[in-house]
């Protein structure tokens, strides 16, 4: 996740330029995105059959054919405000440690970013960080709606039926969201190595938030560098805190899990300070509390936009 609530209007916005060498901006990226040439952008790995659910909002920085490019330069695609840099790679080896089903979605955030409520203005972002989408400016309601249909739904429904999955065989899925976020923003250092976002529930954010303190050698942020109580996005909101499943988001400092001895080191911490908890049968029910938002919540499908999810 990165934060990105600019304004498209906003006066100091300037062209995006490849980083300097060396520059924090351009720190050890990760060679390439994490797909198969040719792949689905939404992929489903099924590592086991336990009742948890990894999503991966913003696994790959694709730019798909149809769209072209969005006028900005390959490199500055690959930093973080076109995808979580190392997020695919730690969940993927969570989902094998924890046996349970991950969905990835490999389409770039600044094609349409899946983690936004659709129309608003960091949904399909003009400005990122101070960095013109020169393809992002002026869309049309037609562009626009393909987008939301052809980019946002698919991954969407995607998750909806593999909770839907569980459910019908009388399951309460576990939904863990897994993001990164950039150790530089706005010129000042972020120094939470973890961080865990939560609002209301604390079922599973609470003893793993209190496995994560007892690293003393890791600065964890509890609803840092974002805060799940002003806003968690709009995955964990819709299909987690709207219906109360029982869920939790890490967001995991870039510079940690860019090479795989970082993404090792960080699949195994979450992993061991998930297991204990998601070993309580209890956990597998429905939270009878209320963790919305108090401006109010997506309570269906037709905030997304036009379109049905089922169509």
């Amino acid at each position: 996740m990165r934060d990105d609530r600019q304004d498209p209007a906003e006066p100091n916005r300037q062209r995006c330029h490849p980083p300097a060498p060396g520059s924090p901006a351009d720190r050890r990226r990760p060679a390439s995105e994490p797909r198969a040439p040719g792949g689905p952008l939404v992929e489903i790995v099924e590592a086991g059959r336990r009742p948890i659910i990894l999503l991966c909002d913003h696994a790959g920085f694709v730019v798909p054919d149809a769209i072209g490019d969005l006028g900005i330069s390959r490199v500055n695609l690959m930093r973080h405000i076109g995808w979580d840099i190392g997020a695919a790679a730690v969940t993927r080896e969570l989902a094998t440690r924890l046996q349970a089903t991950a969905l990835f979605n490999h389409a770039s955030r600044l094609v349409i970013d899946v983690n936004r409520r659709p129309r608003t203005v960091t949904s399909i972002p003009a400005v990122s960080d101070g960095c013109v989408i020169p393809k992002n400016q002026h869309l049309s309601e037609a562009a626009v709606d393909r987008r939301i249909r052809d980019y946002f739904l698919p991954y969407h429904r995607a998750v909806a039926r593999r909770i839907a999955a569980f459910r019908s065989i009388g399951q309460i899925p576990v939904l863990v969201a897994v993001h990164s976020f950039t150790p530089h923003l706005a010129g000042e250092d972020r120094p939470w190595h973890v961080g865990i976002l939560w609002r209301g529930d604390r079922r599973l954010a609470g003893p793993v938030l209190e496995r994560l303190h007892a690293q003393e050698e890791l600065v964890i942020g509890d609803n840092q560098p974002y805060s799940g109580q002003r806003e968690f996005g709009y995955t964990i909101t819709f299909h987690a805190q709207r219906t109360r499943l029982p869920h939790i988001m890490f967001e995991l400092r870039q510079d940690e899990i860019t090479e795989q001895p970082g993404i090792d080191r960080y699949a195994a911490l979450l992993g061991d300070c998930l297991e204990p908890a998601l070993a309580d049968p209890d956990l597998y029910s429905i939270f009878d509390g209320d963790n919305l938002p108090t401006t109010g919540g997506l309570r269906a499908w037709r905030h997304a936009g036009h379109f049905s999810p089922l169509e």
